[in-house]
């Protein structure tokens, strides 16, 4: 269930309202009640997501075209 707030205390908890929703909680503002926007987190920025990438790449072991044409010949990729 969604943590819902009006404007009024969300500009007084904003920061907080920010935090929670970076936690992952679903952060709703509403008017009088009515719910009229979501505060929800940014994905990551591209060239974060790349580093990340290359981090797990050359985390892992490397494998050689002999290896994958092997694999290919008996099935196995």
């Amino acid at each position: 269930m969604p943590l819902t707030v009006n404007i009024g205390e969300a500009k007084a908890r904003l920061s907080n309202l920010i935090a929670r929703a970076e936690a992952g909680e679903d952060v709703v503002i509403a008017r009088d009640g009515v719910p009229t926007a979501r505060i929800v987190p940014l994905a990551p920025p591209i060239a974060e997501t790349i580093e990340l990438l290359r981090k797990e790449r050359a985390r892992r072991p490397k494998v050689s075209a002999k290896e994958i044409r092997d694999a290919k010949e008996f099935g196995r990729a």
